[in-house]
């Protein structure tokens, strides 16, 4: 059963970002065919290809994040693997706002100094904190709901 569900975009900022860096590399791109030497034309040409198909990659992606029976999952289509998050294995947990740059170096799956996070864009999450010692952090444009999801599963899964 799912007791909560939110499908996140990424932040439209970050989308126009990376369309001014399409336009650039494919304007670069033309300038040079035009004007480089033509065994650089193939090569040239390929760079607006996989600009193109990165941005595509980007704009159909979206973080996923659910709050089942089994604990908490969280899925970046097309760019990370799903993780499952098992009750059990959370110790605690707190609404909180973050800043995405300073703390993780960005939104996406990131690493950092923090731990864990999975964010879209915004700056309010869920922190959890786990057994493993590393937490999480999963960015949500209703974090509280999300908070209230997962405490009652913990309830749940203690008292089984």
């Amino acid at each position: 059963m799912t007791r909560f569900h939110e499908e996140q975009h990424f932040h439209g900022a970050l989308m126009g970002l990376l369309l001014v860096a399409m336009i650039f590399v494919v304007v670069v791109t033309v300038m040079a065919v035009v004007f480089a030497r033509p065994d650089d034309a193939l090569l040239l040409a390929i760079a607006p290809v996989v600009i193109v198909l990165v941005a595509s990659l980007f704009s159909l992606s979206h973080l996923d994040v659910d709050v089942t029976d089994r604990g908490v999952r969280i899925a970046f289509r097309y760019l990370w693997p799903t993780r499952l998050i098992r009750f059990e294995d959370i110790l605690g947990l707190e609404v909180r706002r973050y800043r995405p740059l300073l703390e993780y170096g960005g939104w996406g799956v990131r690493l950092g100094p923090a731990g864990w996070a999975y964010t879209t864009g915004g700056n309010e999450g869920v922190q959890l904190r786990l057994r493993t010692g590393i937490p999480v952090l999963i960015g949500s444009k209703h974090p509280r709901e999300l908070e209230a999801a997962v405490r009652v599963g913990i309830e749940g899964a203690a008292r089984t």
